[in-house]
């Protein structure tokens, strides 16, 4: 099983790299830019998929999350999609560095766990 679980791991480090790889030399302006009829943006994904890894290797294997959850903010509701987007108070530099939190996070709860 240990060999199954490096190789999900890998793969899962291979998507993060590939997604934060689209943010290189790109200008924070080009990050919120909408690229889908539905608004969503480059610097939106990050956070998603950040706060995705961080909600399924924290609560739902019983670890406490290192970062609030975008939907805990003050009068957030879980309605307002607060992870698919930066908020005008987050710089891309912001979201980059919860992302790499979230990721940190996970890995360990990853290697903690069988």
């Amino acid at each position: 099983m240990s060999d199954l679980k490096d190789t999900l791991h890998e793969q899962l480090r291979r998507q993060r790299a590939a997604l934060l790889t689209k943010l290189e030399g790109v200008s924070e302006r080009e990050a919120r830019a909408p690229r889908t009829p539905t608004g969503t943006n480059l610097l939106g994904l990050v956070k998603h998929c950040a706060v995705v890894e961080l909600g399924y290797f924290g609560p739902v294997f019983g670890r406490s999350a290192p970062l609030p959850f975008p939907w805990e903010a003050p009068g957030a509701t879980p309605e307002d999609n607060l992870d698919m987007f930066a908020t005008e108070d987050e710089s891309m530099d912001d979201v980059l560095a919860d992302a790499r939190t979230c990721f940190e996070f996970a890995d360990s709860t990853i290697k903690a766990l069988a």
